[in-house]
């Protein structure tokens, strides 16, 4: 059945471009079966909607769209929490036409902070939206790479050693966690923005000078800061899980970096001739060339984490395999690029099927949560209301 929907990106991420490239991929995907109405966030967090929004080239001329050139985006929450379009068309003196805009699902688009991380997924609750993708718990602490770690390290899901610190702390007591470090790990190691995708602000450190300029790129990134050992010439494998409750694996893949020691943003957007293919810039061996029985240790754990991490829609959950084929979880992505739609594929599921089946998967969710009881009435505010009447005759309170 055709929905109105609500197709968000763009955003205040250093991911945004990878964010535009999602989008268009999906309203392509949606577009002949569903309604589509693109909502794109400006990186100084305005929200614009407009037909030449569903055109890559309007961000492809080197320069990203212009506010005053697009319908604005707001939202209401009276009467009825909703979307409300601002026309860029002045009707008369002071005057510009509102429209309310019909959604029946949203689909957030946006890679990293402020869309990846909970934050959307918030306001669209407030307003009772069914949307694709993980609910705020989900999104958060898969976005956050140290809450993350803590919670797959409690539920026994391998991960690598770690620290971590403030910006703060690495500002008044550097030597202090220098010496923390290399007393507990050892070189190689990496250092990462705890909110931050796509490898950004991510660095391989042989040192403890390298170590330290690393800390200073991670700060720019992200408040808090990672520090884990490195596995000597890993094999990354990379695995997709869709679904809620009972949710499914898909293949595993290998992605093969030019570099040495781990993916770069290039590596995975980038051709080596400079030219952006999207999500294609990462060549990739699918299925990955492991033993069926690495494979289905590697979905196992992929769904275990998923389910531990409280995850929806799709996400893809990256790990690390050490000479020994000893597995660790890396970090997930519940926004991953393209929906990760290349390991599905081998699987008969085409894109415009996948995203079909996260707006199903996001409706039936919403009806999940929407039968469940928000309310509960009691007699407490009665019984407040004769406690402090006597309190205004110098009486105790009793409660």
């Amino acid at each position: 059945m055709n929905k109105n929907v609500a197709l968000i990106f763009g955003g205040c991420t250093p991911e945004h471009e990878v964010s535009i490239v999602t989008a268009h991929q999906v309203c392509i995907a949606l577009q002949e079966n569903h309604r589509v109405t693109p909502i794109y966030v400006t990186k100084n967090g305005e929200w614009l909607t407009g037909d030449a929004l569903r055109d890559l080239s309007t961000f492809t001329d080197g320069n990203l769209p212009h506010p005053t050139d697009f319908d604005k985006v707001s939202i209401e929450f009276h009467p009825n929490p909703q979307f409300v379009i601002t026309s860029k068309h002045w009707l008369g003196q002071n005057v510009q036409k509102r429209t309310a805009l019909p959604v029946d699902v949203v689909f957030p688009s946006i890679h990293g902070m402020h869309g990846e991380d909970g934050t959307l997924q918030g306001l669209l609750e407030l307003m009772n939206l069914p949307y694709v993708g993980a609910q705020v718990v989900g999104s958060a602490v898969g976005m956050d790479k140290i809450m993350m770690k803590a919670i797959l390290s409690e539920n026994e899901l391998p991960i690598l050693p770690y620290l971590c610190w403030t910006r703060h702390g690495w500002e008044t007591r550097r030597d202090e966690l220098l010496k923390k470090v290399e007393a507990t790990l050892s070189y190689p190691l990496f250092v990462k923005p705890a909110m931050s995708g796509s490898s950004i602000g991510v660095s391989h450190v042989k040192n403890q000078d390298e170590l330290c300029a690393a800390a200073e790129v991670a700060g720019h990134y992200s408040r808090r800061i990672l520090v884990e050992k490195a596995v000597e010439n890993p094999l990354e494998i990379n695995c997709a899980v869709m679904g809620t409750d009972d949710p499914t694996a898909s293949v595993c893949e290998q992605p093969v970096t030019q570099e040495t020691n781990f993916l770069s943003f290039d590596d995975k957007y980038i051709h080596q001739n400079g030219e952006s293919s999207g999500m294609a810039g990462a060549d990739r061996k699918i299925p990955a060339p492991i033993s069926e029985e690495l494979t289905l240790h590697i979905q196992h754990l992929a769904t275990h984490t998923f389910q531990v991490l409280d995850c929806a829609g799709v996400a893809r959950i990256d790990f690390l395999v050490d000479a020994n084929e000893n597995v660790y979880v890396n970090e997930i992505n519940t926004i991953p690029g393209s929906y990760s739609y290349y390991l599905w594929t081998h699987q008969g599921i085409e894109f415009p099927q996948l995203v079909s089946d996260l707006i199903d998967l996001a409706l039936t969710a919403h009806a999940e949560k929407n039968a469940l009881t928000y309310t509960y009435t009691t007699n407490l505010l009665s019984q407040a209301g004769a406690s402090f009447a006597k309190l205004k005759k110098g009486d105790k309170l009793g409660f």
